[in-house]
Parts: structure tokens; sequence; C-alpha cells
């Protein structure tokens, strides 16, 4: 499928209810459970889409629209959401997350027709990348971090399954 403003659109108006359905009124054993060192917790999940959202997907559209290859967009720390977020309640960074895509994707929708997605921009990884690629990325990487806290949950009971986990990939995953 070809990305589209508005079927991308649509999946990132939903990540936050998404989040917000999965994770609220869980216990602590759900949303700091990890895979183990060097993975992250639900809650960690949700504090680096916060982060994300606040400094990088529209910002980078921005420096596509405004400089083009011109300019190299800025790297993002990846984890710069653990510290900021640290001392936050679960439900007031899920309150923050719809906020900050709310605001986004209304930014979005003043910033970016149709015709923009092939313009160019400059990534510092991957040099010359399009919009089109950038917002396709932004609704990836929603769906891949709502698949990482799933994974992450359903690995909390790997053993306790028993034989049914034969039956459950996910846990192995």
């Amino acid at each position: 499928m070809d990305f589209s403003l508005e079927l991308g659109t649509e999946v990132l108006r939903q990540t936050p209810r998404a989040l917000r359905a999965m994770l609220s009124d869980l216990s602590e054993d759900w949303i700091a459970g990890d895979e183990g060192p060097d993975t992250w917790s639900p809650y960690q999940v949700v504090g680096h889409l916060v982060y994300v959202d606040e400094c990088d997907w529209i910002d980078r559209t921005r420096v596509i629209l405004e400089h083009g290859t011109g300019h190299a967009f800025r790297p993002v720390d990846r984890e710069a959401g653990f510290a900021r977020f640290s001392d936050w309640k679960l439900r007031d960074l899920l309150d923050r997350f719809a906020a900050v895509r709310a605001s986004n994707l209304e930014t979005l929708g003043e910033l970016v027709e149709s015709e923009d997605l092939k313009r160019r921009g400059l990534h510092p990884t991957f040099g010359e990348v399009t919009l089109g690629q950038l917002l396709a990325t932004w609704v990836v990487h929603d769906l891949n971090h709502l698949g990482q806290i799933v994974k992450t949950m359903a690995k909390q009971y790997t053993q306790a399954v028993g034989p049914w986990r034969a039956f459950l990939p996910i846990v192995d995953a």
C-alpha cells in the first residue's frame, strides 16, 4: 500500500486511544514489566512516544518543507523520554500524549498537502528521504510500539501458560 496522508492520519489519531484502552488501570507489574536488560517497559514506551511526538515528527516535517535537503534533521535521543518522564504517573503521560498528538495532527493538516509528500529532506543517517517516507514511518513507528507493548505484556506470562506456549508464538518472539 502506498502512503496516504488520510489513511496514515487515521492510525495516528487512534494510537492515544489504543494506549489508554490497553494500559489504563493496570497494576504497576504490567506497566513496569519488561523483557530483561536493554528492553523497554510499557511505561517507557509511552514516555518515548510522548517525547518523539514533542520533538521529532512535526519538527522534521517543517525542516523538509522549509529547507528541503539543505538542512539535515537533528538526531533524536530515543531514550530521552525515560528521564524526562520518570516521575510522571502513567495517566498523566497518556493525557500528555493525547494532547500532543492532537496538536501535531492539527499542525500536520495545516502544513501538508498530498503534493508535498514527494518533497525531500536530509536524514543524518539515511541521507535523502521524502516527506511521505517520514510520515509513513511515523505511522509504522506507532504500530511497532503498540506491538512492542503487547509482546512485552504477553511475555510476563511465558511460564504461566504452561503447555499452551506451543500455540502462543508471541511469548517466544
